[in-house]
């Protein structure tokens, strides 16, 4: 008895008294981890949500471009008596203010938040009852005097950013008590475990989704608390994809009549005169120009969703960049451009070959659009990390910023000297990060001094 008692004594002075700093750094480590994980599922919630609404509002300024306002009423008839209805609201207003189109006559009062965005309120009939909705707002304008202004409910955002909050407390609590049972019956080694677990646990939170604990790897307690986690990132992860699968329907669903649409002028086009026929070739490479945007974020979504790269192929890496070179030498001499490609012997890694090479072929066609006349474009491979390879595209040009090089990784970003210089909606970035994800490689831009650097690591 006396034994037993002198047991618990000591795990309890070990636990609770020797290492109570240790215990303190654990907290606090594990604390900002689930904040961290935390702010990560609501910025892409509300980033999704955000993206939607600029997706919606590019596509009323095409069908405008394209049709003028009988085409925007009829879409917007369309989306409005659709059976998803109700989750957006539109307004499109004339020169004089005055409201021509939509399910809203009039916006409510606002408030203004930055970005041009705005933020107001409802009153919609829900479940029998008048409640007051909240929505996230953007004008833009569509030319010839007409304005256009989308709106979404993100009630439902925030319904699951609550119900992240909720799993987050639990899961947080379930962590403490575990901890407790652990550091009091195996003090030294259960700590150890609990320590290498918040480190696999914060280098899944940088990694991104998709990621989880090697449950196999863990033993007693800190294996419960893993198989908690893992079923939280399930958990998160889920109610990201449901906001995400929102805008990938939106793209999947105005593809189909969109194309449809396209073929339909390209028969119309031979049975009208050569200058309708010219008017309607612009139109046709309108959509043509649409649905390559879709095209683009279908093929994000997807390999977002697909995990990471598990086949068995192997790529000849020098080889593929001396291709994509040798297919950009051509327009490179056009624009006054020296492009060369600095080898660095053979190299190989596991891959598929079409998404390598779209890879870098849209880094090499953005370096070669941004630099000026006279410039030098270099894509060079060399030995990185161990157990990669570097490639880098570097440029004289303008580079980018330090504070904007995240935000050109995400969907529909442009820099402002880009907008209207260059074509393009901002995807081809977003594309080269989910193909290196995708690869279990990584990114980075860096100053190139002048012009840019783009760093891409790859494992070997």
């Amino acid at each position: 008895m006396k034994k037993y008692v002198t047991f618990l004594w000591d795990c309890f002075r070990l636990s609770f008294v020797g290492d109570w700093r240790y215990h303190l750094w654990m907290t606090i480590l594990t604390l900002m981890s689930l904040a961290g994980l935390y702010a990560y599922i609501s910025y892409g919630l509300f980033s999704d949500l955000s993206d939607s609404i600029l997706e919606e509002l590019e596509t009323l300024q095409v069908v405008f471009a394209g049709q003028g306002m009988d085409g925007v009423e009829q879409y917007l008839g369309d989306q409005i008596t659709a059976p998803a209805s109700g989750r957006f609201y539109y307004l499109v207003t004339d020169a004089e203010g005055e409201a021509v189109a939509g399910n809203l006559r009039s916006i409510p009062r606002y408030e203004q938040f930055t970005g041009g965005w705005l933020g107001f309120q409802l009153a919609l009939l829900q479940w029998g009852e008048t409640v007051d909705v909240d929505f996230l707002a953007r004008p833009a304008p569509l030319g010839g005097g007409f304005d256009a202004i989308v709106a979404r409910n993100y009630a439902d955002i925030v319904d699951q950013a609550g119900l992240v909050i909720r799993t987050l407390f639990r899961a947080m609590l379930a962590t403490i008590v575990l901890g407790i049972i652990g550091g009091f019956f195996s003090a030294a080694t259960t700590l150890d475990r609990v320590e290498r677990l918040n480190r696999e646990l914060s280098g899944i939170i940088r990694s991104g989704p998709g990621q989880r604990i090697d449950v196999d790897r863990q033993k007693g307690y800190v294996r419960q608390l893993a198989v908690i986690m893992n079923s939280l990132l399930e958990q998160t992860e889920s109610l990201m994809q449901g906001v995400k699968t929102v805008s990938d329907n939106i793209a999947h669903d105005l593809r189909t009549p969109l194309t449809r649409m396209r073929n339909q002028l390209v028969q119309l086009r031979d049975r009208v005169s050569p200058a309708d026929a010219t008017q309607l070739d612009s139109i046709i490479a309108e959509c043509d120009d649409v649905l390559a945007t879709f095209n683009a974020l279908l093929r994000i979504s997807s390999l977002e969703s697909g995990g990471y790269y598990s086949g068995s192929g192997r790529v000849a890496l020098d080889a593929l960049l001396a291709d994509v070179v040798e297919l950009y030498e051509p327009l490179a001499a056009e624009r006054d451009l020296t492009l060369s490609f600095a080898g660095g012997g053979s190299a190989e890694l596991p891959g598929d070959r079409d998404l390598l090479f779209q890879l870098f072929a849209n880094l090499v066609d953005n370096a070669l659009k941004y630099t000026p006349a006279g410039g030098r474009v270099v894509v060079s491979l060399a030995p990185g990390n161990e157990g990669y390879w570097l490639t880098q595209v570097h440029d004289n040009g303008p580079g980018i910023p330090e504070a904007e090089r995240g935000n050109v990784l995400r969907r529909f970003y442009r820099l402002e000297f880009s907008r209207g210089a260059e074509p393009g909606h901002g995807l081809g970035l977003s594309l080269v990060q989910a193909i290196v994800r995708y690869h279990r490689g990584r990114l980075i831009l860096a100053d190139n001094a002048p012009g840019l650097r783009v760093e891409v690591e790859l494992p070997a």
